[in-house]
């Protein structure tokens, strides 16, 4: 939802009062729409990794062992890929939990950025479920917009992190194992929701700026 003042007909005096009403609803308006957000709110990964990463480890290990006893080559190979995949995935998530990403009113930060998102800017916001319970959020953005550089992450692919593209179309895209907030897990369309009100507050937010600014 984009916000602009919208024009009234010329009357020859700034302080004509149907003006003067018309500009005080829209600030109204304005101030409701940044009020249906928190000023901040705190974003985490789910901790689907850290419980059941050592489960694995636990099974895999059975299953190592299993192998070893059979005398089966084939089956002990694959075990201990599939048992040091399962450490490696423990290893990464054994923070899961902890704050990565952060709304407030105007902007987007993730720690793998270097510097905020502008939500005003946010153009369009896709979510979607992808394999192994990660949660993909893409936010588009503006041709003029200024972009973050994302750090690199090497060998974490299931890491939190975000990644930042300019071609075709100026892109943000944060992936983590699920997202959660205030210890509960959200929903694909919860996010959506949620990132959509933060860019309607960020571009409310915009425009009341430049209206009282020329008061």
């Amino acid at each position: 939802m984009a916000y602009t003042e919208r024009p009234s007909p010329a009357t020859g005096d700034d302080h004509d009062p149907a003006r003067a009403v018309q500009r005080e609803r829209m600030i109204t308006e304005l101030r409701q729409t940044i009020a249906r957000v928190p000023e901040q709110t705190e974003f985490t990964n789910t901790k689907i990794f850290k419980v059941w990463g050592p489960v694995a480890v636990v099974a895999l290990l059975g299953l190592v062992a299993l192998s070893i006893s059979l005398g089966k080559l084939g089956m002990i190979a694959a075990s201990v890929f599939l048992l040091l995949g399962a450490l490696w995935i423990s290893w990464e998530h054994r923070n899961a939990g902890q704050p990565f990403m952060r709304l407030t009113r105007r902007q987007l930060f993730v720690d793998t950025l270097d510097q905020p998102v502008e939500l005003a800017d946010v153009e369009d916001i896709d979510v979607q479920k992808e394999a192994m319970a990660m949660l993909a959020q893409t936010l588009t953005l503006g041709e003029t917009a200024t972009l973050p550089t994302h750090r690199v992450l090497h060998m974490r692919p299931f890491a939190s992190q975000a990644e930042v593209s300019k071609d075709p179309q100026p892109q943000v895209r944060i992936v983590s194992a699920g997202l959660a907030s205030a210890g509960r897990t959200l929903g694909r369309e919860e996010v959506v929701a949620l990132l959509s009100a933060y860019r309607d507050a960020a571009q409310a937010q915009r425009t009341l700026d430049a209206l009282l600014s020329h008061a």
